[in-house]
């Protein structure tokens, strides 16, 4: 745009330059005056419509409450009187100033003067004019006395030519127009003798004039030479002296001016009220063009910065600005971007601050959650998704104390938040019961208030403590179960064997019926005695961790051994081994334990359904077995889901409540890990996760 304007200024600069030139009468462009006015009409109006382009423009811009169209509008309304109307007042005196001084021109006072210098010029062209006649009288004198002597006249002619300066003298018979006789140096022509200037020599017997030859003032005319027949006639001609003649000649060219200018005056007035015109409109509409161009400049870098502000309030901090000037302007420009890039800065110093955090965060094994002051989730680190079970972004920004009316998995996370949100006050964590998937965990949590100056809010830090309370528990119970046994199996053998004693003794000699109630008193005793001593033989099973023996056996033949027992049981199996070899190490006869349990368990379960029915699945996923045994009939209580892998907690009757904690205890002892649940379809499931690759180190 800037190099249009520039063409368009020199377009105009020319056309005015022309326009000027063509404006003088006298001037070769004279001709060609409206050409260029038409040419600079032009112009005008290409300039006017580039300017109405800015100001349409600027109007659309402020209609769309675009941000600097303001300030750019006010600008170009401010250039605008700026340039319009000192162009217009300029005009106004230059046009009064041209039509006063034309009138000047043309005043009385010039005319007369111009008259008197024409009289006075012509008084000094008669003085010399009668001067060169005097003259040429005495030549005359001088040629009728040689000519009645009968003398040569040429001689005269030559002798009185030069003495006396004359330029062309000779001698012409009126009748035949021949020459007689002449002295021309300079070889000017001859006047031919017509009618009318014979007639006017017989008549005065002279005839006399002024003429112009090659811008020379001649004096000249014609003599008659009297005689016996009075035919001849002597021509002179005598230049004008030359101050004279350019005095006259002056007078004569300015009184030619004068009258062409007086007769053109009013179009000379019209000629330059129109250049006048046009000289105007061009220097305000190319003005104006120039104004609104350089408040769009002048604007340029303001509308640059607002981007470069909305930009930096949109989070993008890499935004640079082109410095195209060295104003303020351009200052500020410089201290923007200095600006962008110091916040820039900052604002990885703050991103690698929070990378820190967040790594430190991701590296703990506990799960650290920040709530804002109005109980909304803000921030989590991995290991919390990871305790929870879920995925925590979608309930991100959303209050805790709402989340139960979404969902029921949502309900288990407000009620374990709120737990922990009621120690904030309370120097001791809390102790929460949490399901996760097809198990039950123990969450220990605390909760802190953040310091108001960082924005408030509470942090919640809680961490899975399932495996410590169960290896505490483990113990624990361990430790009772030795105690227990090594306490009950001492006076169990003198018990048997005294209750056997009896029997012996005391059955001759007593009657009959008496002898059949001792019988049965003993049988009692000595039965019960077993089944007290198959209670102490699990408990030191329980309690001690005999060494395993690993070896390379394959899952799948193991499961069909172990089927071959339940071959007679009133229960059908259906059986879905996977065709893959899971080859494992592994302890053969505690893996064996196990699967026996596990399917006596479910065997006994399925009883309770008038078609029992016990599934077995196996399958490989992510380099890890997976063993189902499902069955119908009797599924888990909600206290079996919480506590079944505890000591002594079952809801069999008669059960030690022994068989689940020493499969757990066997699963953890190969890498691997029990679950239990209720399936949809109203079946109970036990789930076993083993590796491929079992390390003989795996016991923890």
């Amino acid at each position: 745009m800037r190099r249009l304007i520039l063409v368009m200024a020199v377009l105009c600069v020319v056309t005015l330059y022309v326009l000027a030139v063509a404006t003088g009468n006298t001037s070769v462009l004279s001709q060609y005056f409206w050409f260029a006015f038409g040419f600079a009409s032009l112009l005008v109006l290409t300039l006017t419509s580039m300017a109405g382009s800015y100001w349409w423009k600027l109007l659309q811009s402020r209609h769309r409450h675009e941000f600097g169209s303001k300030i750019a509008l006010r600008l170009a309304s401010m250039f605008t009187l700026v340039a319009v109307l000192p162009g217009l007042f300029l005009f106004g005196v230059s046009a009064q100033f041209i039509s006063h001084s034309i009138h000047s021109w043309f005043g009385n006072d010039t005319e007369e003067a111009l008259n008197r210098s024409i009289s006075l010029s012509k008084s000094a062209l008669d003085y010399e004019l009668d001067n060169s006649v005097r003259r040429a009288v005495n030549i005359q004198i001088a040629l009728i006395a040689a000519n009645g002597m009968e003398e040569p006249l040429l001689p005269v002619l030559e002798i009185n030519g030069k003495s006396k300066q004359f330029s062309q003298l000779n001698i012409r018979n009126l009748r035949s127009s021949q020459l007689v006789a002449e002295y021309n140096p300079l070889h000017l022509s001859t006047p031919e003798l017509n009618k009318n200037l014979i007639h006017q020599l017989y008549t005065t017997g002279s005839v006399r004039e002024i003429e112009s030859i090659n811008n020379i003032l001649y004096a000249q005319g014609w003599l008659i030479l009297p005689g016996h027949n009075n035919d001849n006639a002597l021509f002179f001609r005598q230049p004008i002296p030359p101050k004279v003649a350019q005095d006259a000649t002056l007078i004569e060219a300015a009184r030619a001016k004068y009258g062409e200018l007086s007769f053109t005056k009013k179009s000379l007035q019209t000629f330059f009220l129109a250049t006048l015109l046009m000289a105007t409109l061009l220097a305000i509409v190319l003005a104006l063009l120039v104004a609104l161009y350089f408040a769009r400049q002048f604007v340029a870098p303001i509308l640059s910065l607002a981007d470069g502000a909305r930009a930096v309030a949109k989070g993008d901090l890499d935004v640079q600005q082109t410095i195209h000037r060295n104003d303020e302007l351009g200052k500020l420009t410089d201290l923007f971007n200095h600006m962008t890039v110091q916040l820039r800065h900052s604002r990885e110093q703050q991103e690698a601050a929070r990378h820190y955090l967040e790594y430190i965060l991701n590296s703990l094994t506990t799960g650290v959650v920040t709530l804002n002051p109005e109980n909304c989730l803000i921030t989590f680190n991995k290991m919390a998704e990871n305790i929870l079970g879920q995925s925590l972004n979608s309930i991100l920004g959303q209050n805790i104390n709402q989340l139960a009316e979404q969902s029921p998995r949502a309900a288990m996370l407000a009620d374990v938040f709120q737990q922990i949100l009621a120690t904030e006050h309370q120097n001791k964590p809390t102790q929460i019961t949490y399901n996760h998937k097809d198990e039950t965990l123990i969450l220990l949590g605390k909760a802190t208030p953040l310091p108001k100056d960082s924005g408030g809010g509470t942090i919640l830090v809680f961490d899975d403590v399932t495996a410590l309370v169960s290896a505490q528990k483990e113990a624990a119970w361990g430790e009772v179960a030795q105690r227990l046994a090594h306490e009950i199996r001492n006076p169990l053998t003198p018990i048997q064997l005294s209750a056997e004693r009896l029997a012996w003794k005391l059955s001759n000699k007593l009657s009959e019926a008496d002898a059949q109630i001792l019988n049965r008193a003993t049988n009692t005793i000595i039965r019960q005695v077993a089944a007290m001593k198959d209670m102490v033989e699990a408990f030191r099973n329980y309690s001690r961790s005999p060494a395993l023996k690993f070896t390379n056996l394959d899952l799948n033949e193991l499961i069909r051994e172990v089927l071959v027992l339940y071959e007679g049981s009133n229960c059908t199996f259906a059986v879905n081994l996977s065709k893959i070899a899971m080859n494992v190490n592994a302890d053969s006869g505690a893996l064996r334990q196990v699967i026996h349990n596990l399917l006596k368990n479910a065997v006994e379960a399925a009883t309770a359904d008038i078609s029992p029915e016990v599934s077995i699945l196996t399958e490989l996923n992510n380099e890890h077995i997976l063993i189902y045994v499902s069955n119908n009939g009797k599924t888990f209580s909600q206290e079996m889901l919480l506590h079944a892998f505890d000591p002594y907690v079952t809801d069999k009757p008669g059960g030690t409540g022994l068989g689940l904690p020493v499969v757990k205890k066997i699963i953890e002892e190969h890498g691997g890990r029990i679950q239990i649940s209720n399936q949809k379809n109203g079946l109970a499931c036990v789930k076993i996760t083993l590796p491929l690759q079992v390390n003989r180190n795996a016991k923890q």
